[in-house]
């Protein structure tokens, strides 16, 4: 994993960009648990869990550690081809 660096601004705040968001699930206007770890790394965290794809926070599933609404999911099998074993 490539370390990204940032400075914290003024007020606090740092901006995360924008590949680490998405792989992380964090979507704008979806809020975050922030924790202050014992070795002194912070960890943010989706406060509910959110699509990966579109951010939504209702009919959620969970592939394979992926976070998925069954919207997105519904699109992604209506482009694929689905054979019944």
């Amino acid at each position: 994993m490539d370390k990204k660096f940032k400075k914290i601004n003024k007020n606090g705040s740092v901006t995360i960009p924008k590949e680490i968001r998405a792989e992380a699930g964090l979507f704008s206007g979806n809020g975050v648990a922030i924790d202050a770890r014992p070795d002194g790394s912070v960890l943010i965290t989706p406060a509910a869990p959110s699509c990966r794809f579109c951010g939504s926070m209702t009919d959620i599933l969970t592939i394979d550690n992926i976070i998925i609404c069954m919207g997105c999911a519904k699109k992604i099998l209506s482009k694929v081809d689905v054979v019944n074993d």
